[in-house]
């Protein structure tokens, strides 16, 4: 009876473990905790952020433009200004910061200087539709709306769906054309 007992003894605790083991397997998983909602850092801190990260790599072009649009969004034109500058010093052909110097020359009162660095990525690139709207924005803005509507024109023509593109549209319609 011992070897019979044993036996039983062995079914039981195989049972007892099987069954232990099928609950751990089917038992549902704890819920998981929802993350928190993305909360976009405040320009205060992004611009904090990237100085920080130009006093450890100083006149690195990404962050000088990122920072000049930063302060271009905030105002800050004369700022956005030198660091614009600053690239271009080190990358003449650089259109992105161009286009950025264009509008932080046409927000601190200074057309020729828009017009200008406008014109050269016109020349560089006669469909940029970014330069495209900004030079139609400039002669609207400076009473030559023949001149506004060809370039928004262009601009239409050029990026229909892009954001400049539809800015152009939006203006045309405003600007009667």
């Amino acid at each position: 009876m011992s070897g019979r007992k044993a036996a039983l003894i062995s079914c039981l605790i195989a049972l007892v473990l099987g069954g232990g083991l099928w609950l751990g397997l089917t038992r549902k998983a704890p819920p998981e905790k929802a993350a928190a909602p993305a909360v976009p850092p405040s320009p205060v801190h992004e611009k904090a952020a990237l100085e920080e990260q130009l006093r450890k790599s100083p006149g690195h072009t990404p962050v000088l433009l990122k920072l000049a649009q930063l302060e271009l969004g905030q105002g800050e034109a004369a700022s956005a200004r030198k660091r614009l500058e600053e690239i271009l010093k080190a990358e003449s052909g650089n259109l992105d910061a161009r286009l950025e110097l264009g509008r932080a020359c046409y927000e601190t009162d200074d057309l020729p200087c828009a017009i200008e660095q406008t014109e050269y990525i016109l020349k560089a690139q006669p469909d940029n539709v970014d330069a495209l709207y900004n030079m139609g924005a400039i002669y609207a803005n400076t009473k030559h709306p023949e001149k506004a509507r060809e370039l928004w024109n262009r601009a239409v023509k050029t990026a229909p769906d892009s954001p400049s593109g539809k800015k152009a549209a939006a203006a045309l319609k405003q600007l009667g054309g």
